[in-house]
């Protein structure tokens, strides 16, 4: 992203504090980036949009109150919002704030070299100072999902939480790097907030790319596409949702691999992500969850857990670093399904049914900046390039174990350890960290023994859990 454009929507943000609430000012920021592209890309030459967007540019709106501009904006986005999804107004505060004050918002807006490049930089905005409500995925958790799944020219992804797009996005731009034309992509996404449903398809709009969205709901109860399937699902909902369920509808759903608990909605994403990919050998899925997930033994979400294994629908669980998401302090796990492991052109020459590759890169994160850290490239390089060599993609080299880092285990083996997926736990330690001899067999019988009463932790704890919520 280029220093100017952060440079100049920073300058004006600080403009109207104390005029506009911070929110509020990069709300009106987007809907101005809108308006400007479809200004610029409307064929119709003398267009509403392109009225519009000239006389916010001119003097003569500011010499009015606020509101006018916003007025003015929405008439201009009149055709897009009957194309695409209907827009939030903005408080009315607007109403008490002169159009002269918002000069440094349209001119940060019309300087910008590109509109999707200002965009981004907004949705960075929000990002770092979210302190509650919706919450964006950052771009190189995108990138590495996409990275894994591979979308192909032609196919269908899906989003059940799309937040701002970002998965979609960077799954358009996976199918355009391997030669897909723009409008090859067919995407799909749904949300809850209202928020996010239209973020995301003004974040659509300005990148140029077109896709079906659907909302305010939520896909676990009100599923936007409930007869479709898709090639590929990706998916960041929010982690352990207890107000998911409605009604008691959970109890009258189909679910596969057991009911999920009322209280915590994780195995109902980890369900509704399995079920929505394509039938064909080729369906796959990749979805985030807590690390708890991978480990839990509270009988239900064990039971689910257990089920998702033992019906080789889980593939890969890889376990991500501390702080990568704004709104997450743990680590967290990424889940790869797929509908079939056998050796074939797209998935690899390595027949994997009945294995599971568990990857911890818990410890690879990088501080950029005081309380965020990200996941490096040669990180996600690397997270990509096992899970390949584990398939027998093309080009890879042969797969093996590392210690510390990843580990190539049967479903049985799994079984025997109470289906626990969470790599940490899973991949061994690293070479060389434990000696030889007796000393090194008394720090394994002291290791399983602490794994053991961590068991009994949880399962104490779990038990608790459920009691309450039988009360």
């Amino acid at each position: 992203m280029e220093k100017a454009s952060k440079a100049s929507l920073s300058h004006a943000l600080d403009a109207v504090r104390g005029v506009l609430a911070q929110p509020d000012a990069v709300h009106l920021v987007m809907l101005l980036v809108l308006l400007r592209y479809e200004a610029q890309h409307d064929e119709v030459r003398g267009s509403r949009a392109e009225q519009a967007w000239a006389d916010v540019q001119g003097r003569g709106l500011w010499t009015r109150d606020g509101h006018d501009v916003l007025r003015e904006i929405l008439l201009g986005l009149g055709e897009w919002q009957s194309r695409h999804v209907e827009l939030r107004d903005l408080p009315p505060v607007l109403t008490d704030v002169r159009g002269s004050a918002l000069e440094p918002l349209v001119h940060c807006v019309s300087e910008a070299r590109e509109a999707a490049t200002l965009f981004e930089e907004c949705l960075e905005h929000v990002q770092r100072s979210a302190k509650g409500g919706d919450y964006y995925t950052p771009a190189y958790i995108a990138d590495l999902l996409s990275g894994l799944v591979e979308p192909c020219p032609g196919e269908r992804v899906y989003d059940p939480a799309c937040g701002s797009g970002g998965f979609l996005l960077k799954a358009e731009e996976h199918m355009r790097a391997q030669g897909a034309r723009p409008g090859d992509a067919a995407l799909y996404g749904q949300d809850f907030s209202r928020t996010a449903v239209e973020t995301a398809a003004i974040n659509l709009t300005v990148h140029g790319v077109s896709g079906s969205l659907r909302g305010p709901a939520s896909s676990l109860t009100e599923d936007g596409f409930p007869d479709s399937t898709f090639d590929v699902v990706l998916a960041n909902p929010p982690f352990n949702q207890t107000a998911w369920s409605q009604q008691g509808w959970e109890r009258h759903h189909t679910w596969r691999y057991g009911v999920p608990p009322a209280g915590n909605a994780n195995f109902a994403w980890a369900q509704h992500v399995v079920s929505k990919m394509s039938p064909k050998e080729a369906g796959r899925a990749a979805l985030l969850l807590p690390t708890a997930a991978a480990s839990t033994t509270r009988p239900a979400e064990l039971r689910i857990r257990a089920g998702l294994i033992e019906h080789d629908a889980l593939s890969c669980v890889v376990e991500l670093p501390a702080g990568l998401l704004p709104h997450v302090r743990n680590p967290v796990t990424l889940w790869l399904f797929n509908r079939s492991k056998k050796d074939r052109p797209s998935w690899g020459e390595n027949d994997r049914s009945g294995h599971l590759l568990l990857i911890d890169a818990s410890d690879t994160a990088v501080k950029v900046a005081r309380g965020r850290r990200v996941l490096p490239v040669d990180a996600r390089h690397r997270i990509e390039a096992t899970f390949a060599a584990w398939r027998g993609a093309r080009g890879h080299g042969p797969y093996e174990d590392v210690p510390g880092w990843c580990r190539s285990l049967a479903v049985t083996e799994i079984a025997a350890q109470d289906y626990d997926v969470l790599p940490s736990r899973g991949v061994g330690g690293t070479e060389g960290q434990v000696e030889p001899g007796d000393e090194r067999e008394k720090v394994g019988e002291l290791t399983r023994e602490l794994y053991g009463l961590f068991g009994a932790s949880r399962r104490l704890e779990d038990e608790l859990r459920d009691l309450l919520d039988q009360r």
